[in-house]
């Protein structure tokens, strides 16, 4: 799976666990669990969530590899690192 956050200046915190191709990701002490393993190519439409916000910003499938770009929460002192992330190649349970 690769991944690309999309860096937003805010206090809150988002955090993700990821799974094979499964993301737990947790806001405000609510967990949900987005599932992709069963996704052919081509892009998700209308992913739902009942979190406040939806953390899924999309996902789609090329050539077998699910790539996501997640909304991520940075601070004010946040690093070079943080404020314009790469893409990031994650697998089991990073």
């Amino acid at each position: 799976m690769k991944i690309l956050y999309s860096p937003q200046r805010h206090d809150d915190v988002i955090e993700y666990v990821f799974e094979h191709d499964i993301v737990h990701v947790t806001y405000k002490d609510q967990t949900e669990t987005f599932d992709f393993s069963g996704m052919p190519d081509g892009r998700a439409e209308n992913i739902e969530t009942s979190l406040p916000i939806n953390p899924i910003i999309e996902a789609w499938r090329e050539n077998g590899v699910l790539h996501l770009k997640l909304l991520k929460f940075h601070g004010p002192d946040a690093s070079e690192e943080e404020r314009f992330p790469q893409w990031q190649e994650v697998s089991g349970n990073d």
